[in-house]
C-alpha cells in the first residue's frame, strides 16, 4: 500500500469484502439496536481507509456486550492499525436495505455485516472529528422512513436538509429510552443557521445512494444522533 491512494486502497477494500449477491433486507426497523466496529487499514494519514462492520440483522449488541470490546485490543486480532468502536444506538427509520453487503467477522462474540469503506480523513470529518461537520461515507443502501412516520430533520445553511437516521442513547448527554427525538430542539446547541424541525410525513421517504455514487452525505449533531443529507435533492425520493 505505499504508493496506493486512498481511492485505490477503498477499491482495494471493496474488492476484499463485498460478497456479490449478498443483501440485506428488513422492515419495522424504526427502534432497532445495532452497533458498529470499523477497522482502519493503510500506510499514511492520507491513504487510510476504514471498513465499517455492523450487527443489523445478525445480532444484538447489548450496551453490556459492547462494553467488552477494546480498542486496540480488537485493532490487534484484526491486524488493523487502529480502530472505531461506535456504541449501541437505534435507527429511526422503517424500512432497510443494503444492495452491497460483505464479510461476517465477530468482534469478542459479537457478530457483524461489512457494509461499507471509507477513507479515514472523510471518517473524522463526519463522525469522528466533531459536529455539524458533513462528510462522504462510501456505502449501497436505502431507508425507507414510512407514509405517517415523524421524522427529524436539520436544515443547514446552505439548504440542505438532513434526516435523521440513528439516535445516541449511550452517553449521559443521549436520549433515553422513553424519550422521544422531537424533545431535540430545546436541547441541541445549533451553529448559526442551522434549525431543527420535527415532521410527520404525508408520502415515503426514501433515502439512498443511487444517484450519489454511492456516496452518503453525513453527519452528526451535537449529542451525536447521525444524519444523512439530501446531497442536492440526489439522496431523497423528494426533500421533504
Amino acid at each position: 500500500m505505499n504508493d496506493t491512494t486512498a481511492q485505490q486502497n477503498m477499491e482495494r477494500s471493496h474488492e476484499a469484502h463485498w460478497i456479490p449477491d449478498k443483501k440485506i433486507s428488513m422492515e419495522n426497523m424504526r427502534g432497532h439496536r445495532f452497533a458498529e466496529v470499523a477497522l482502519f487499514t493503510g500506510n499514511s494519514q492520507e491513504n487510510a481507509v476504514a471498513d465499517f462492520y455492523n450487527s443489523t440483522g445478525v445480532d444484538d449488541p447489548t450496551p453490556k456486550r459492547f462494553a467488552t470490546l477494546d480498542k486496540d485490543k480488537v485493532s490487534q486480532e484484526n491486524k488493523a492499525i487502529g480502530a472505531f468502536l461506535n456504541p449501541p444506538r437505534y435507527w429511526m427509520f422503517d424500512e432497510f436495505r443494503v444492495f452491497e453487503a460483505g464479510d461476517d467477522r465477530e468482534f469478542n462474540g459479537i457478530k457483524m455485516t461489512w457494509m461499507g469503506v471509507v477513507d479515514l480523513a472523510s471518517l473524522k470529518k463526519a463522525v469522528i472529528g466533531g459536529s455539524y461537520f458533513a462528510g462522504y461515507i462510501h456505502r449501497d443502501n436505502s431507508y425507507t422512513y414510512n407514509e405517517g412516520s415523524e421524522v427529524y430533520l436539520l436544515d443547514a445553511p446552505d439548504g440542505e436538509v438532513f434526516v435523521m437516521q440513528s439516535y445516541n442513547a449511550h452517553t449521559d448527554e443521549g436520549l433515553v429510552a422513553e424519550e422521544s427525538p422531537a424533545t431535540l430542539g430545546s436541547r441541541l446547541t445549533l451553529p448559526e443557521g442551522w434549525k431543527f424541525r420535527v415532521k410527520t410525513l404525508d408520502r415515503d421517504l426514501v433515502v439512498s445512494q443511487g444517484k450519489t455514487g454511492k456516496l452518503a452525505h453525513v453527519m452528526q449533531d451535537d449529542l451525536l444522533n447521525r444524519y444523512q443529507g439530501s446531497d442536492g435533492g440526489n439522496a431523497f425520493n423528494y426533500v421533504p
